[in-house]
């Protein structure tokens, strides 16, 4: 058996989200790991719901509105929505809103910036940029090799 928290459930609770905000499941394996009973986290995870203080809907809205300003793509996004435990509807709900009308291929085109990709292993490094950022691989390849704006 793991080991138990001395500290009260609630209490960790509203002290791990004034840290940071956090998924439901986040909450739920934080609590189950310091061996608090899955009654008593149901019962805190479900006062901290109630509340308004753990809301998976706008956790999703809040991580996925970040990405697509920083001119990350919407794998990279979807990626750190289920990493973060955020049910798989709830995430494709958000990212559809988010990136709806999204030009996948100008966005990966604003996020090469002033990189080079004159030769061919620019162009293979900037692809690779991109698609650890995130972009399909027909995005970054048509970003990489359309004429960019002076």
């Amino acid at each position: 058996m793991g080991k138990r928290s001395t500290r009260d459930p609630r209490t960790f609770v509203w002290s791990s989200l004034a840290a940071k905000a956090q998924s439901v499941a986040e909450i739920e394996a934080k609590l189950s790991a310091r061996g608090v009973e899955p009654d008593v986290a149901a019962a805190a995870v479900a006062e901290a719901v109630g509340l308004g203080f753990l809301d998976d809907r706008e956790l999703a809205g809040q991580l996925a509105r970040g990405f697509h300003a920083r001119g990350y793509g919407r794998r990279r996004a979807a990626q750190t929505l289920g990493r973060r435990g955020i049910p798989l509807s709830l995430a494709t709900r958000t990212l559809d809103d988010v990136y709806c009308d999204v030009d996948e291929t100008a966005l990966a085109r604003r996020a090469l910036g002033h990189r080079v990709v004159e030769s061919d292993p620019d162009r293979r490094r900037a692809v690779a940029f991109l698609l650890r950022r995130g972009f399909s691989s027909p995005a970054a390849w048509s970003a990489v090799r359309s004429p960019r704006p002076p």
